[in-house]
């Protein structure tokens, strides 16, 4: 009986243990450990354990450690998903984790960022500094030896878990730490020398920023900038041509005209056509040539209408058509490598008595480590959010919704409940008609007429003001008291409406509030102040609250709203490269003359410092970081950007005008994008619209505020909390929520986050989504037969080698070639093949697996399913992709 209850006692444990644990005791799985980040062996479990276990044994480390080192790596999988990471630099072992948690860790990502920022910084105190701002070499150089120690740590740790083959292989990674070489290597110059020298590579330290954890936005932006490089190119090369064309023709033509300075020479007339390309010298390239032959006008025209109006707009098009043909293509990346993902980590889930399942045990485990943040309420109700099914256990069609899911913030809807409902009567029907008024639309119709009167009475007065110079004109008037004690009042009655929580929620009604309390405080100090005017020029903002009447305006917010992350990293992005350009033009172009310069040029008077002309024209320099990036913004107007890279080119050399046409046309570049952003995000935004208003109701009444919140309801009842549970009473926030439940029976719940872009091409895209998940599965499929197949072929050999086993040897003890060394006392190992969709091996079969009965579940199964679903038609995974 001893003996019966223990036996019963090791299968309980081994039914509860990891199920891809157990396929660890394959010889195939423990060949491929060592070769963890090409062929995915982390599919035996954990993955980051480098042992052998028998199948019929308890895992040596014991089954809750075994469990705790895969929902780690679960949740590493599913950060790997969500951020985009490769699935390469998952760390390779239990010995390499350490160095990936503390890579990965709140503390060290400002670490990493402070340091990133730290390097290019320095450009304000080396030389040539800010006046203000200058440093000795020996501490600024000291100063980027400590920034780059700290960003050579990183890297180390990174190496520390990816494996030196994974880490050369890594192109941003290897480009990163070969720029740390170089320049660490310039630091210790600079500290030996005790002074600086040429040192252009400084235009490369941002690579450090855009490699750091918070700027994944900038490398998605920069990524897209050289994907559309190619059309781009193509584009430059048929603007350059035409370019080409028409300054040999200007130049044969124009060249004996009188008093043309522009088309001396080949040189100039190419020069001046690139200037008229951004029209800044036009019509004055024009106008010799037009005084002495009224025709010769036709050839500036036709070389503007090609070069401008067709070929620069078809680069706008052409951008455009490749940039949202690679949104599209990243956004099916992404998707099918957050489905891998969440494979990856499912299986991992899975246990030997629930093979296709994932139990709330093992979810509770995993988002321990993805979303630790989370209470064990908002964890149970994320878990019934994605069990659609309501079996208690995910599958993994359900559980692929993890992304959306756990990003949903949950709130009791008794916490929702209007704020004056606990009141008494009649407390609670006087502040419930205060609410019902200030919801109606008759309330807002007030609100904004009041809002539209107020700003044509601040135009009346401000164009009468403009005629009157004396201050008294600027006196507070009886009406602004009675527009700002309109919006406090209105503020006040919404607070008391909707309560203090549901009134500062809504962006709309934050917004006016600081607009209304910025005016009180405008008008009493005004009052107070008669020369204290500047605030009121806030009060035209408020104008903005009545543009969300008008849906196409509503539109242009929303898009707007959409936008500015990205907008943001382009931002960067455009910051970025002024930096490479403002470093590249302070070492080639610092202290050069530029007062009083060209003399005997057009632009003479520009930079003349005498009395007669003070154009300041000098003042555009790269003397310091801060007058680079102004002077490099001016470039990006083009409006006189000729005169400055005249200037430069009398006082230093003609060569350098290659710099400031390379900058106009990266410049040019970026902001092609930009309206290519803007673009694709509008017209994007207008085909959801279309889209929606065919699948909903016509009648139906669009706010602006319901579509940018996904909102999922969800209910707990007592029983439910006690059988998910079962030590809740033990805890201190569970047993309150059950207390509250055992008093009101069930409790409803409302999950809100915010509508991603993401969320709109799934919509967007919901029949090709389907499409890309099929194609994966038939690839999946056929490289699956081709693995039967080869399982087949070799069974036949091994089946050959047993009738051949007492084959004689040769002379020299060797097997003959062609014969398979085989030895049927052990389990023959079937080569694993690598599925290229899922990114794994897939589980292999051996000589002396268990062949279950009819009804009886196998443990030999894939991705957690029974064999009985592995002999359907359909792929392995079927419809849970």
């Amino acid at each position: 009986m001893a003996d019966l209850e223990d036996d019963l006692n090791r299968v309980s444990v081994e039914l509860e243990s990891p199920l891809l644990a157990d396929q660890q005791s394959c010889q195939s799985f423990r060949t491929v450990r060592s070769d963890y980040l090409n062929n995915d062996s982390v599919a035996t479990s954990p993955g980051f354990l480098s042992r052998q276990t028998s199948s019929l044994s308890v895992p040596a480390l014991g089954n809750s450690q075994d469990w705790e080192l895969n929902y780690r790596e679960a949740a590493i999988y599913l950060q790997e998903g969500e951020n985009n990471d490769r699935f390469d630099t998952h760390p390779r072992n239990q010995d390499a984790l350490p160095a990936y948690v503390m890579v990965h860790n709140f503390y060290f990502y400002i670490m990493d960022l402070a340091a990133a920022m730290l390097v290019p910084l320095l450009a304000l105190v080396e030389e040539p500094a800010v006046d203000a701002l200058q440093l000795q070499p020996i501490i600024h150089a000291s100063l980027e030896l400590f920034g780059l120690t700290v960003i050579a740590l990183g890297l180390g740790l990174k190496m520390r878990w990816m494996g030196l083959k994974s880490f050369v292989k890594h192109k941003r990674t290897l480009l990163k730490a070969i720029f740390l070489i170089v320049m660490y290597s310039e630091a210790l110059v600079v500290i030996v020398r005790q002074q600086s020298h040429f040192r252009v590579t400084r235009a490369l330290r941002p690579i450090f920023l855009i490699d750091c954890h918070y700027c994944g936005g900038v490398r998605r932006v920069l990524r897209q900038i050289i994907q559309s490089l190619p059309p781009i190119i193509e584009m430059l090369f048929l603007l350059a041509y035409f370019m080409l064309i028409f300054s040999i023709l200007g130049f044969y033509i124009f060249v004996n005209v009188e008093d043309d300075i522009y088309f001396q020479t080949l040189q100039d007339s190419f020069v001046n056509l690139f200037v008229l390309m951004t029209t800044a010298n036009f019509p004055d390239v024009m106008m010799p040539a037009y005084n002495h032959n009224p025709w010769s006008a036709i050839f500036f025209i036709v070389f503007l209408v090609l070069e401008l109006f067709f070929l620069i707009n078809l680069l706008l098009a052409v951008v455009y058509d490749t940039f949202t043909g690679i949104e599209k293509k990243k956004f099916k990346k992404l998707t099918l490598h957050m489905q891998i993902a969440t494979s990856k980590a499912f299986r991992l889930l899975c246990s030997r008595r629930h093979p296709g399942k994932a139990t709330f045990a093992h979810f509770e485990g995993l988002l321990k480590y993805y979303a630790p943040n989370k209470s064990k309420r908002d964890v149970l109700l994320t878990f019934k959010s994605l069990n659609t099914s309501g079996s208690g256990k995910l599958d993994l069609q359900e559980f692929h919704n993890i992304f959306e899911v756990s990003r949903l913030k949950w709130k009791s809807q008794r916490e929702e409940r209007l704020w004056f409902e606990s009141l008494l009567s009649p407390l609670d029907k006087l502040f419930r008609l205060l609410h019902k008024m200030v919801s109606s639309r008759i309330f807002e119709g007030i609100v904004y007429t009041v809002i539209a009167i107020n700003g044509i009475v601040f135009i009346i007065k401000t164009i009468i003001a403009s005629k009157h110079t004396f201050p008294e004109q600027y006196n507070v008037a009886w009406y602004d008291w009675f527009f700002v004690g309109f919006y406090c009042m209105e503020a006040f009655l919404k607070i008391l409406g909707f309560g203090p929580r549901g009134y500062f929620t809504l962006g709309w009604n934050l917004f006016d509030f600081i607009i209304t309390v910025t005016a009180f405080i405008g008008v009493v100090t005004q009052a107070a102040d008669k020369n204290f005017q500047y605030i009121i020029i806030l009060r035209p903002i408020r104008l903005l609250r009545i543009f969300k009447i008008n849906k196409r305006y509503r539109d242009v917010f929303g898009t707007l709203y959409e936008l500015t992350p990205r907008m943001a990293s382009v931002g960067v992005c455009l910051l970025i490269i002024y930096y490479f350009y403002a470093i590249v033009g302070m070492e080639f172009f610092a202290e050069s003359q530029l007062e009083n310069c060209c003399r005997n040029d057009t632009f003479a008077d520009y930079y003349s410092n005498s009395s007669r002309y003070k154009d300041y024209f000098y003042l555009n320099n790269f003397d310091d970081i801060l007058r680079s990036y102004v002077t490099l913004f001016e470039l990006t107007v083009v409006n006189n950007w000729h005169i400055i890279m005249g200037g430069y080119a009398s006082a230093v050399s003609e060569w350098s005008r290659i710099y400031f046409f390379l900058f106009y046309l990266s410049s040019m570049v970026v902001v092609t994008i930009v309206v290519a952003f803007i673009l694709e995000a509008f017209l994007f935004r207008i085909q959801y619209h279309q889209r929606k208003a065919e699948q909903t109701d016509e009648n139906q009444v669009d706010d602006g505020e319901s579509e940018s919140i996904v909102e999922v309801s969800m209910s707990l009842t007592a029983v439910e909390v006690d059988d998910f549970f079962p030590r809740a009473r033990a805890d201190v926030n569970l047993s309150l929520l059950l207390g509250t439940l055992h008093r009101g029976g069930i409790i409803a719940y409302r999950g809100t986050r915010q509508r991603t872009k993401a969320d709109l091409s799934k919509t967007m895209y919901a029949e090709e989504v389907k499409e890309w998940i099929k194609e994966a599965d038939r690839e999946h499929h056929e490289d699956l037969q081709n693995f039967v197949r080869q399982m087949s072929r070799n069974t036949l050999l091994t089946e050959l080698g047993d009738s051949t086993a007492s084959t004689p040897t040769d002379g020299d003890g060797a097997t003959p070639t062609g014969s398979p060394l085989v030895q049927p006392s052990t389990a023959t190992a079937m080569p694993a093949r690598v599925n290229p969709f899922l990114g794994r091996p897939e589980p292999t079969l051996t000589s002396n697996h268990h062949t279950p009965t009819k009804g009886e579940p196998s443990i030999n199964r894939v991705e957690g399913h029974d064999e009985e679903e592995d002999d359907d038609d359909d792929d392995i995974l079927g419809d849970e992709l």
